[in-house]
């Protein structure tokens, strides 16, 4: 183009990551008979870190029972069906199932279909398809409000806990480029410490360690974003809605418009290895109980 008429100006690269934080939605599960009498539950020793093998110490785990809750209230008993035949399977088994499982697809509908219907349904699921499992109850310190996960004891990982709840109350998109199409979740889980969860598809194992380090690179994900947000507000105000532009400006903003879109660059590869979305803590888990 001939540079006295000027060149065309570039607008700053989109950024296709978000740090909007989705919110699970807790369930006001309550027991069915208060106080109901149960076995003797077995107590769940502290993971091996070392070995990669998980456990939640101080969980409790009942065999064989039912689990005395309502899916919400005034709703019907929460009721597993389980496969004399199921098996524990790997980490590679279990995390394959849990992606070809459609459950966490549900739609989340308020005192009608919540997390205890997500867990019920993915739990009975996975023993139709031969795979053990067990219903997670899950409270937290100052909460009167609990929430519902699906475990397995998988044969090299230990104890995995599925979140498949698909409700999030905060706008915003999911991060990285692309549309979301699962609500799968390995959820991370000490008693004392914040309930956390990594989207299927980023999480590499079971134990709460990963869950800590996801949440510094998500800390570093974040920081990058706003630099690079500060960064393109910077060149608009220069560039100050001017389409067109001579040299040797032109070669100036390029040059500008190119470090934009390298930052842009960095911050998709990071928000996609955060998984479809970055969800926030529902709180300090107080109590854990399992019922396979």
């Amino acid at each position: 183009m001939d540079t006295r008429s000027g060149k065309w100006a570039l607008a700053p690269p989109a950024v296709f990551v978000v740090a909007a934080a989705m919110l699970l939605a807790g369930c006001s599960f309550n027991l069915a008979i208060p106080g109901v009498n149960q076995p003797p539950p077995a107590t769940l020793s502290a993971p091996d870190i070392n070995a990669g093998w998980n456990s939640i110490a101080g969980a409790l785990s009942y065999d064989g029972r039912q689990p005395p809750y309502r899916l919400y209230p005034d709703g019907p008993l929460v009721k597993l069906i389980n496969n004399a035949a199921a098996r524990d399977v790997s980490w590679a088994e279990l995390m394959a199932f849990v992606r070809s499982d459609a459950t966490d697809l549900n739609a989340y509908l308020p005192d009608r279909y919540m997390c205890g219907g997500f867990a019920l349904d993915l739990h009975n699921a996975a023993e139709a398809a031969g795979i053990r499992a067990a219903w997670v109850a899950i409270d937290f310190i100052g909460e009167s409000v609990g929430h519902a996960a699906t475990a397995f004891q998988t044969t090299d990982r230990g104890l995995v806990v599925i979140d498949d709840t698909s409700s999030y109350s905060s706008g915003g998109q999911a991060l990285g480029e692309g549309e979301n199409h699962s609500y799968d979740k390995v959820a991370y889980i000490i008693i004392g410490r914040d309930y956390g969860v990594i989207p299927l598809e980023a999480a590499g194992s079971p134990l709460y360690n990963d869950y800590l380090a996801y949440l510094e690179q998500f800390r570093v994900f974040d920081e990058k974003r706003q630099a690079y947000e500060r960064e393109a507000a910077a060149y608009e105000a220069e560039l100050a809605g001017r389409t067109r532009l001579k040299e040797p400006e032109y070669s100036y903003f390029m040059s500008w418009h190119k470090r934009l879109q390298a930052m842009k660059e960095e911050l998709n590869e990071l928000g996609e290895s955060l998984g479809s979305y970055y969800w926030e803590s529902l709180g300090v888990v107080s109590e854990v109980k399992i019922y396979w």
